[in-house]
This record gives structure tokens, C-alpha cells and sequence, in this order.
């Protein structure tokens, strides 16, 4: 893989410490930018300045055709907060409100409401002009024998002819009778109405289709919280369009009224049937819970008894359980130890009066009296015994009878007394477990009790809920009966406005330029991300994945004086470029340098040249080689003979001395022209004598750099990169096909080329590019040395600032 070098940026400083290969790179903006956007906007004035043109005509030319909206505003006062829905108490009991706020604004778009109001303004029918509305009163139709369309009524005469679009004859007659029977009509304007007519040209809907569009056109807002519910209507005639939401408003509140009355009678009807069966449900409720704890008052219970001045204390029923499991337990555990201690002693160890005493029980329990007396009469005897042992032999009678006294005690009489009280705690053990045994199947029942117990509870607490709130209900519903009123009324019905509110044509104009100036917009931008050419500092270092070496400006000229930059400004851009080449590079090698570009015209031997120079004017001893050996023009550029060059040495035909060639206007730079053009030239380039030119002028140059061939005009490129092993690929703003670059890329990727960053040639420094550009009053001067004072002459002579080819 290509060995990438990350230089540094144009304005980064020196590195410091050890060299790794290049200064670490700065973060880079992804995605993008405004500034980005603004020169695409910029690039594509012209389309976006068009395009509002033509937004502009067509505005004006809608203002003809889209009709002037007027709309009007009507205001409806909701009643909320009554007792029985849940608001504050002001007043006495009322019936609860119809509906909710959300509720109104349904019922305000339902057909119970648009329907009466389109058949009484006649709503469904629209005559082609407004001057023949005068003819349709009383207009009204059949729904079922309804033929909906647009119609024409034409009078001859005294006759007239009714048509239905596409002149097809529906009816005809004498003027003055019934028209349209046929198709639902029922209309029977007066003779001298239609005296005057001539033809009329209206069309007729079904009265629910234009409840529908009514609807649609209807908006209202209800502000949450409050009780003023606001409605608008647009139409093209302010006159019909304020009657219809005046129609509307009143046809609610009828509504509205009419279903509250009913609705009063239904809900009090139904609270009084659920009062009565929620009453029998709480007294079944009540019964089951009665007869439950009838049953269990004997048996124990979970219930927990407060004594005055004790903490909350458990039911005796679980103490007495745990006591005896711990009575038990304990007996248990003397038990086993006093058997041991009686097998024990059938093995033939002693009974020894610690070792009983050691037992818990022995010591408390007054059944265990006749033993412990027997133990402290075996120690009464032993220590007689030892006594007499001091004073007397064992064939002493007095040591004889203590001896026998003693073997009584300890044979007879203790495990007597031991087997006696081992039948008491065995006798005590089994009652406690029968007693526990009793008390566990007590307890394991209780949560089951429990839980039924605190089930029925529930079931009374429910049904007494439901019992008070039906019986509060009910109750308040009665009296509600007497005293319906209206939920809603109208606070401010609705005014004609006197000029239209919408649609009014400097509105349309402005929307039209509006969106047109959007449309524009987003076309700039859309052709700028679908551009395959380079035009933006980021599609190098995001796309491409190199850095920025250097960015050159457009040059000024006799052609470009307006947008090229001043020779400052270029030499500046240079000096910068030589820099990071210089920093990029690794310094433990020689710098040699290949230049190309994906494609032709991108600049590639201007920058090869001027970079050239700009070593050179350094002081650095630079060659510069002209490896575009199929259309190379270096030699012209400097005004040097182009044979023998490149060519001729890669054939053996001429030696390095013969190829070398001094340019005279620099002292430090020597050119390789690109030699005689052969067919066969490019393959001169995979020889082993490329790689040898480069090793050894690198070694007697300070500086190689090497003008290559495009990257698609074949393999030069990539050769002439390999000899020297590093490459800086130059795009130009508005020519380089980004997508070549990429495709080629990914070739230099594969071989050994350390690919140091990108050289962006022909920038305009606006923009994106504003912030590459120098300030010019920073221009290096040649100050004369004749004007210092005399008195400075003397001092330590400093550095003179560079010129326009010195290094910066």
C-alpha cells in the first residue's frame, strides 16, 4: 500500500520532537458546510435569478385565474365546570355538559349540522355567474332521483331546454313549470325571472357532497382550558360565506339543545336502574362477608392487636406456635444428650455429675429434682470415699461399705433416676409435636381465610363506591330535569369581511417568487453535489483522503485581471507549498518529488515549475525533470533546447551530463527536458535506468522534482512515482474530475508511493478559499540600506526580509 504522509497545514508551525513522518493532521470538517452551499449558490446565480423570474411571471399570471378567498369569524361560548363534571360547585345542580371540548369541535363537523345547513342555503348548487343565484330560491332536490353534474338551462321563447354536460336533453317545457323532475330537481323559478335569461349555466352536487367540502373548508381552534371555541370559513363571496357560518353556528346550538334535553331524560332513567342494582349488589356483598366471619371467628387469624402504649404485637396464635417449636427443639436436643450419656455408660463409662449438669434442662427442671439429688449424693460419696482412702487401705471396712454405697449410686440409682426423667422429656417432646403438628395446619389455613377475608372486603368497598357515586348521580340527575339550558351559545356570529383575507395577489406573487427562489436554491445545490468536477477543499481531504499542501490562485493576467491573484499573493502560495513539501517529507532521505494530476489542463507543470523556482530562489540546489515524455513543453518554458533529455538517456543514446541542463535565469535550478517523442517511450520509464537517474541526482541535488503525465493518460505516473517514491497530486477548481482522482487513487494505493497531499491550483480566494489568501499589507520589501540613521549603521546587521522568490 501507498505510504500516505499526513503534512501539515498551510499556516501549522514547525514540529516538534522527534520527525514521525509529518505533522499530525488537524481535524477536518465533514459533511457540508455554509460556506459551501453559498458558493454553489454563487456558481449557479444565474439559474436561481431565472427561476425567480418565472416564479414572478407566474405568480401574476395565477392572480388571474385563482379567485380572492374571504374569511370570516364566528365565536361560541362553551359552558363548562358544572358539579356533575367534576368542576368547581357554582351554583345549583345542573345537567352535566353534552360533551367534552373535543367533543364539540366533532359534533361542529358532523353531518347532523352541515346537512340541514347546505339544503336550507341551498349549498349544493353553484351557478357558473353570480348574477343567476337569483333564480335558484327555493331550490331543493330529490336525494334518491338526483343526478349530480354540470347543467345548462337554456330559454327560447317561452320555452326552455335543460341539458346535462355533454349536451345530453334531460327536460324541456313551458316556461313557468317544474324543471329537472326527471333528475330530482325541484325547482320552479318564476316566468319573469327567466324572461330575462337567456341561457344559465350552474352545476348541482348531492347536498352530502358539499357538506363534505364545507367541512374541509371549515377550521376552528379551541384554546385548552378555555371555554371560547373559535371558527373560520373561507370562501370566494363574503356575503354567502358569512350567512353559512352564521347557519351553522345557530344549527349547532339547536343541535346542541335538543340532544341535551334528550340526553337529560335517558341518563336519568339509567342511573335510577343502576342505583337500584348496585344497591343489591352491596347488600349481597355485605351478606357474603357477614356469613364468612361467622364462620372463622373460632379459628386463628392474621389480626394484629395494639396494646396501649406497646408497639404492634403479633396474634398469640403464631407465639404460642414458635414457643412450642422452640420447647421442642430444646427438648429434643437434652434429650439426645442425655441419651449418649446413659449409652455411654452401658459401654462402662461413669455417669459423671458435670456431665449431666451440663444439660440445660437438668438444671431448671423441677421433674429432674430426683435426679440431681442422686448426682449430688454420688458426689457426696466419692469425696467421702476419697477421704477415707487418705486415713484408711480399701480392705478397711468403713472404705468397703462407701465403696458399695457408691457402686449403688452410680449403677442403681442415677441411671434409674436418668431413664426416669428421659421418659418425661420424651413424653413432653411427643405432645409438643402433636401440639404443633395441630397449630401448623391452623396456620398454613389462615392465608387462605385471609385472603377471601380481604376479597369480600373488597367487593363490599367497590359495590358501596359504586352505590354512593350512582345514588349521588341519580339524585343530582332529578333534579337536573328542571333545569336544562343550552351548553353553548353564540358570543360573536360572524361579520363579511369588506376585502378578501387570503389569496390576494400580492400574496400569490410573493409565494410564487418564494417558492421559485427555493426551488432555485435547492436545484443550485443539487447540481453542486451531483458535480463531478473538484471545486471545494473538502472533497481532497474527505473524499480523496489527502491533505492540503498548498493552494495556488488564479494567476492575474490580460484575461483574468479581476479574479486572478496579484504576484504577492502567488508567491506567498508557494512558499507555503514548498514548506509542508519540505515538512512532509522524511528527512532521513533525499526529497525527491513526482507531480501530476488525474487528468489534462489541471496545472500540474505550472506547479512543478513555479515550485521549482521556489527551491531554487531558496538556495537549494533543484532539479526539475520533465517526465511527460508524450507532450512535455518544460524546455520551451525555460528556453532551453528539449534534445537530448529524458528520453535519449533511458535509451543509452546520451549521458546525465548531456541531459542536464542549467537554466540561466536561476543559478540553482537544472532541467531535464523531456527528450525526442517516440512511440515506445513509455515503456522506457519501467526500466532500471529510471531508478538509478533518481537515486543519483537526488544525491547531488538537494531537491528532485519530477513533472509526470496525468494519472489517466497511463502508467507513466504511476512509474515516474515509484522511481521517486513520493507524489503530490494537484487538482484544479473546476477541472479535475474528482471521480478520476478517486479511481487512480486507489491504483497509487497499491504501490510504494508515499503520497504527501494535494496541491489545489487555479482558486479564486472567496468563499470556501477566503481564509488561504495573505494580506497584502505583509508584502516583503527591499528596503534601502542608505536611509537607516547613522546612528544604527553601526549595530548588529539583521536579516533582510525575503523577496518575492526567498523562502518565507
Amino acid at each position: 500500500m501507498a505510504d500516505v504522509a499526513p503534512p501539515a497545514p498551510i499556516q501549522s508551525n514547525l514540529p516538534s520532537g522527534d520527525w514521525n513522518g509529518g505533522l499530525e493532521p488537524e481535524p477536518q470538517p465533514k459533511g457540508p458546510s455554509l460556506g459551501r452551499y453559498l458558493a454553489a449558490i454563487k456558481r449557479f446565480r444565474w439559474l436561481v435569478l431565472l427561476l425567480m423570474a418565472l416564479g414572478a411571471a407566474g405568480g401574476v399570471a395565477a392572480t388571474r385565474f385563482i379567485e380572492p378567498a374571504y374569511e370570516v369569524q364566528a365565536t361560541i361560548l362553551l359552558e363548562q365546570g358544572n358539579s356533575v363534571n367534576g368542576g368547581q360547585d357554582r351554583g345549583p345542580v345542573r345537567a352535566e355538559e353534552l360533551l367534552q371540548a373535543s367533543g364539540w369541535q366533532d359534533l361542529l363537523r358532523s353531518y347532523a349540522i352541515a346537512d340541514p345547513v347546505v339544503t336550507n342555503l341551498g349549498l349544493f348548487i353553484t351557478p357558473k355567474v353570480d348574477r343567476d343565484s337569483i333564480l335558484f330560491r327555493g331550490f331543493q332536490v330529490e336525494q334518491q332521483r338526483l343526478r349530480p353534474g354540470d347543467y345548462t338551462l337554456r330559454v327560447t321563447g317561452n320555452r326552455y331546454r335543460l341539458t346535462l354536460e355533454p349536451e345530453v336533453g334531460v327536460d324541456s317545457g313551458v316556461v313557468g313549470d317544474s324543471i329537472g323532475r326527471t333528475v330530482g330537481f325541484q325547482w320552479q323559478p318564476a316566468a319573469a325571472a327567466l324572461s330575462a335569461a337567456r341561457e344559465v349555466a350552474f352545476n348541482v352536487q348531492t347536498p352530502r357532497e358539499a357538506s363534505r367540502a364545507i367541512i374541509k373548508k371549515l377550521s376552528m381552534s379551541l384554546t385548552p382550558g378555555s371555554s371560547f371555541l373559535f371558527l373560520n370559513l373561507s370562501g370566494p363571496n363574503a356575503q354567502r360565506t358569512a350567512a353559512t357560518l352564521n347557519a351553522w353556528v345557530e344549527q349547532f346550538v339547536a343541535v346542541a339543545t335538543l340532544y341535551k334535553k334528550q340526553n337529560v331524560v335517558q341518563v336519568a332513567g339509567i342511573l335510577e336502574g343502576q342505583r337500584e342494582y348496585a344497591a343489591q349488589e352491596l347488600a349481597a356483598a355485605e351478606a357474603a362477608l357477614e356469613g364468612f366471619r361467622v364462620r372463622t371467628v373460632t379459628e386463628p387469624s392474621e389480626r394484629q392487636t395494639v396494646q396501649p402504649g406497646l408497639e404492634m404485637t403479633n396474634s398469640p396464635v403464631f407465639e404460642n406456635y414458635f414457643r412450642d417449636r422452640i420447647a421442642a427443639e430444646s427438648y429434643r436436643r437434652d434429650r439426645e444428650s442425655l441419651e449418649r450419656l446413659l449409652k455411654g455408660y452401658g459401654g462402662g463409662a461413669a455417669i459423671t455429675r458435670e456431665a449431666v449438669l451440663s444439660i440445660p434442662a437438668v438444671n431448671a427442671d423441677p421433674a429432674a429434682d430426683n435426679l440431681r439429688r442422686a448426682l449430688d449424693e454420688q458426689s457426696t460419696r466419692e469425696l467421702e470415699l476419697r477421704r477415707l482412702r487418705e486415713s484408711y487401705t480399701d480392705e478397711y471396712q468403713r472404705v468397703k461399705d462407701a465403696q458399695a454405697a457408691l457402686a449403688a449410686l452410680k449403677d442403681i440409682t442415677v441411671p434409674r433416676a436418668l431413664e426416669a426423667y428421659l421418659t418425661q422429656l420424651r413424653l413432653r417432646e411427643q405432645a409438643l409435636l402433636a401440639t404443633i403438628e395441630q397449630s401448623s395446619k391452623d396456620l398454613r389455613s389462615i392465608p387462605t381465610r385471609t385472603i377471601e377475608e380481604q376479597r369480600l372486603k373488597r367487593q363490599v368497598e367497590v359495590a358501596a363506591q359504586v352505590y354512593g357515586n350512582l345514588n349521588m348521580k341519580a339524585a343530582e340527575a332529578k333534579l337536573a330535569e328542571a333545569s336544562t339550558v343550552p351548553d353553548v351559545r353564540i358570543l360573536d356570529p360572524a361579520v363579511a369581511p369588506l376585502s378578501p383575507t387570503r389569496n390576494t395577489a400580492p400574496v400569490i406573487i410573493a409565494a410564487a417568487i418564494g417558492a421559485s427562489l427555493a426551488l432555485g436554491l435547492a436545484l443550485a445545490i443539487l447540481l453542486d453535489q451531483l458535480d463531478k468536477r473538484f471545486r471545494y477543499p473538502e472533497q481532497a481531504t474527505d473524499d480523496l483522503g489527502l491533505y492540503v499542501l498548498g493552494v495556488v490562485p488564479v494567476i492575474a493576467g490580460k484575461r483574468n485581471k479581476r479574479r486572478g491573484a496579484q504576484p504577492p499573493q502567488v508567491v506567498e502560495a508557494f512558499r507555503t507549498v514548498r514548506m509542508n513539501v519540505r515538512y512532509a517529507a522524511d528527512p532521513a532521505r533525499p526529497l525527491a518529488l513526482t507531480i501530476t494530476s488525474p487528468g489534462p489542463n489541471d496545472g500540474k507543470s505550472l506547479i512543478s515549475s513555479n515550485l521549482a523556482l521556489s527551491f531554487a530562489e531558496a538556495g537549494l540546489r533543484t532539479l526539475l525533470i520533465d517526465g511527460d515524455i508524450r507532450r512535455g513543453e518544460l524546455a520551451d518554458t525555460f528556453g532551453v533546447p528539449s534534445r537530448p533529455g529524458l528520453v535519449e538517456y533511458l535509451e543509452g543514446t546520451a549521458l546525465i551530463v548531456e541531459v542536464l541542463t542549467p537554466v540561466a535565469s536561476h543559478a540553482n535550478l537544472t532541467l531535464v527536458p523531456s527528450g525526442v517523442r517516440r512511440r515506445r517511450a513509455p515503456e522506457l520509464l519501467a526500466t532500471p535506468r529510471l531508478s538509478q537517474l533518481i537515486t543519483q541526482m537526488a544525491a547531488e541535488f538537494d531537491v528532485v522534482i519530477v513533472d509526470s503525465p496525468p494519472l489517466g493518460a497511463g502508467f507513466d505516473a504511476f512509474a515516474l512515482a515509484t522511481a521517486t517514491g513520493n507524489m503530490a497530486l494537484v487538482l484544479r477548481a473546476g477541472v479535475s474530475d474528482r471521480k478520476m482522482a478517486a479511481a487512480k487513487m486507489a491504483t497509487v494505493d497499491t504501490l510504494p508511493i508515499r503520497v504527501m497531499g494535494a496541491i489545489l491550483n487555479g482558486i479564486t480566494l472567496t468563499g470556501v478559499y477566503q481564509y488561504y489568501s495573505y494580506y497584502q499589507e505583509y508584502e516583503s520589501i527591499d528596503e534601502p540600506t542608505e536611509r537607516l540613521p547613522r546612528n544604527r549603521r553601526d549595530e548588529v546587521a539583521q536579516p533582510a526580509l525575503p523577496g518575492a522568490g526567498d523562502v518565507a
